[in-house]
């Protein structure tokens, strides 16, 4: 995995939303860093099974403020279910499988999952608080999710984003996310199929 330092993100972090959060090991991890039960945050994955581990470990590490989601962000329906393709790796599952691997027998099984707005959540658990952290892994749904969640945008002061080359590559979401005022601060990890950056408010960059 990608080492992640909250040295690198701008500000005080006290308030989050991990989306891909899998089985919430980046909230343990981000927990830990700032020495913090108090963090405040949201963190949604599509597949169950992810999910109930997650809960697992907000519930055993004593986040209160940490609200547990299942479904599918980005969508332009806030309601409703939509189709997500679980992996064999739960890593891996994904909104949008690359069409060649489509074809591998045994690999992707398609569910059901809900439809969630990040932005109408927020508010009905945060109201008007600004968010200081947004993680996306969202395996190939980044623009989906940055096109819907303009407004939700607006709250945001730093994005950690893992990219996905096969969906959108790096000009393609530091274009997006200029005109949303964001900059590209550093690019942790790359290769050859994906890659990790940090993006700040534009005014939050010294």
């Amino acid at each position: 995995g990608t080492l992640y330092s909250t040295s690198n993100m701008s500000g005080e972090i006290r308030t989050f939303a991990d989306l891909g959060c899998n089985v919430g090991y980046f909230t343990c991890w981000l927990s830990h860093q700032l020495k913090s039960t108090q963090l405040k945050g949201l963190m949604v994955d599509a597949n169950a099974d992810a999910i109930e581990d997650a809960q697992w470990h907000v519930t055993n590490n004593n986040l209160r403020h940490v609200h547990v989601l299942h479904g599918l962000v980005g969508t332009r329906e806030k309601e409703g279910q939509a189709s997500f393709f679980v992996h064999t790796s739960n890593v891996c599952s994904t909104a949008a499988p690359p069409d060649v691997s489509l074809g591998e027998a045994n690999t992707w099984t398609q569910v059901q999952v809900p439809c969630i707005g990040i932005e109408e959540n927020w508010r009905k658990h945060f109201s008007n608080e600004a968010c200081d952290l947004l993680k996306i892994d969202i395996e190939g749904s980044e623009m989906d999710f940055f096109r819907n969640e303009t407004g939700f945008l607006k709250r945001v002061q730093t994005i950690l984003i893992e990219w996905h080359k096969w969906r959108v590559s790096l000009g393609e979401i530091e274009e997006f996310l200029s005109q949303e005022g964001f900059s590209l601060k550093s690019i942790l990890h790359e290769d050859a199929g994906l890659g990790t950056a940090i993006f700040a408010r534009k005014s939050a960059v010294s």
